[in-house]
C-alpha cells in the first residue's frame, strides 16, 4: 500500500459517473481485509487460471492490489480531513500508533520466539525513532505478522489478521496526517474520493466473486471462501429481519 496506488487510479476514479458511486456498506477496515483475503486466495495459480478460464479478465485480478491500496489511502485522507482539531487528532493517532507498535512487537516476540530470522527482522524494525519511523514500523510489523500467520493461531489473546489490518490502517492515517493540509472543501473532496475508491474496489471484488461462484459451482465449500464472511455472519444473526444484510450484488 502506498500513495502511488491512489495516484495511479486517481484519474480513473474521478472519471467515474456519479451514478456508479456508493458509500461503503461495511466498515472500511472490513472491506480492506476482505479485499486482501480475496487477493491472497486468487494468487494461487490454479485459482487464477480457473477464474480466467470462465471469462474473468486477468487485469481484474491484477488491479485488486492497487485498488486496495488506493482505498486505504483515500480512507485515511478522509479520516484526517474530517478531524476538526487536526493537531490534537494527529497526536492521538501517533499515541495509538506507539501503543499498537508495542503490542505487535510483544506478540511477535512471543509467537515467533523460535524463528530466528523473524526475530532479527523485529530487531531491525525497532531500531529507528520518530513519527516517520513509527509509520514504517507499523507497516513492517503488519507484513511480518501476515507472513507468519500460522504461528499466531494458538494465541487466543491476539487476532493476528485483525491487528495487522489495524496496523496498516493506522499507519496510513498517521502518514496522511503528516502530509495533508486542511483546505476549504477538502473534507467533501476527500469523502468523494474515498467513496469512489470504495466503489471501484467493490466492483472488482464483485466481478471476482461472481466468476468464482460460477467457476466453482460444483464445489460450494470452496466457492464460499470468495464471499463476504462479514455479511454472512450478519445474515446468520438476523435471517428473518427486514434489515438483514443483502446478498452479494451481481456484477
Amino acid at each position: 500500500m502506498s500513495q502511488a496506488d491512489l495516484d495511479a487510479l486517481r484519474s480513473t476514479l474521478l472519471a467515474m459517473p456519479s451514478t456508479d458511486i456508493d458509500q461503503p456498506d461495511l466498515p472500511v477496515a472490513v472491506v480492506l481485509q476482505e479485499a486482501h483475503d480475496l487477493r491472497t486466495l486468487c494468487a494461487d495459480p490454479q485459482v487464477r487460471e480457473r477464474l480466467v478460464s470462465v471469462g474473468l479478465q486477468a487485469v481484474t485480478l491484477d488491479t485488486l492490489a492497487v485498488a486496495e491500496g488506493a482505498l486505504r489511502v483515500a480512507q485515511s485522507e478522509w479520516v484526517v480531513s474530517r478531524d476538526r482539531s487536526k493537531d490534537d487528532a494527529q497526536k492521538a493517532r501517533e499515541a495509538r500508533g506507539m501503543e499498537l507498535r508495542a503490542e505487535l512487537a510483544a506478540a511477535v516476540r512471543w509467537n515467533l520466539r523460535a524463528e530466528r530470522k523473524a526475530l532479527a527482522v523485529l530487531g531491525a524494525i525497532q531500531e529507528g525513532e520518530g513519527v516517520a519511523d513509527l509509520v514504517q514500523d507499523l507497516d513492517d510489523l503488519a507484513t511480518l505478522i501476515v507472513q507468519h500467520l500460522p504461528a499466531f493461531a494458538s494465541d487466543q489473546s491476539f487476532d493476528a489478521p485483525a491487528r495487522a489490518e489495524e496496523a496498516r490502517t493506522l499507519a496510513a492515517e498517521i502518514r496522511a496526517g503528516l502530509s495533508k493540509s486542511r483546505q476549504p472543501g477538502a473534507q467533501e473532496a476527500s469523502k468523494d474520493l474515498r467513496d469512489r475508491a470504495f466503489s471501484y474496489l467493490d466492483d472488482l471484488k464483485t466481478r471476482v466473486r461472481e466468476s468464482a461462484r460460477y467457476a466453482y459451482r460444483r464445489d460450494p465449500a470452496f466457492s464460499a471462501r470468495f464471499a463476504s464472511a462479514h455479511k454472512r455472519r450478519l445474515r446468520r444473526r438476523a435471517p428473518n429481519t427486514p434489515d438483514a444484510a443483502p446478498t452479494e450484488p451481481t456484477a
